[in-house]
């Protein structure tokens, strides 16, 4: 856990030391972003489920409800978010796969050209292996996270939440 934690240290201070940044000609968290409805990506990272910590690799996909979001004057946007994907849990000599899911919405907050930062809320949970019982596990899921828009349809993402910890890449269409 100790080196998976490490990891998303070392590629998050790279990703930050690579980066080109330039000012914006407007006023931050103002305007309104045009952004294409659909986005697709991944997200690779550390999850927890009780005292387990595991690697999880997960795919997302979300759709775009409401592109002038909830504040006037505010760039904001909400999206409807699914994340689904493999958790491999491990305990002694036991290895086996889960499933880690979350259902939520998205509120993004654009603050210039290249940062959007964003709050979700919504259900997340595991499909257990069966070392850990089997079944379903489901709870609410809070969290935050940021995106960094490339001069593409590429962005960078990363996500902290109660149970994952990750980072990841997006595309929008």
């Amino acid at each position: 856990m100790k080196n998976a934690l490490k990891y998303l240290i070392s590629i998050a201070g790279l990703t930050l030391v690579f980066f080109n940044f330039s000012a914006q000609a407007g006023e931050n968290w103002k305007g309104h972003t045009e952004t294409p409805p659909y986005e697709f990506g991944a997200l690779s990272g550390m999850s927890i489920f009780g005292s387990n910590s595991n690697w999880s690799i997960l795919g997302s996909a979300a759709y775009l409800i409401n592109p002038k979001g909830w504040v006037d004057d505010v760039d904001n946007r909400v999206w409807v978010e699914l994340e689904l994907g493999p958790s491999f849990f491990s305990s002694n000599s036991i290895s086996q796969t889960g499933v880690q899911y979350s259902a939520h919405l998205r509120w993004d907050f654009t603050m210039n050209e290249y940062w959007t930062f964003y709050g979700l809320g919504g259900v997340g949970g595991y499909v257990l292996p069966s070392y850990l019982g089997g079944g379903l596990a489901l709870h609410p899921r809070f969290g935050a996270g940021v995106e960094y828009q490339t001069k593409t349809a590429l962005m960078f993402r990363g996500e902290v939440s109660a149970e994952f910890i990750g980072l990841g890449a997006a595309l929008n269409f």
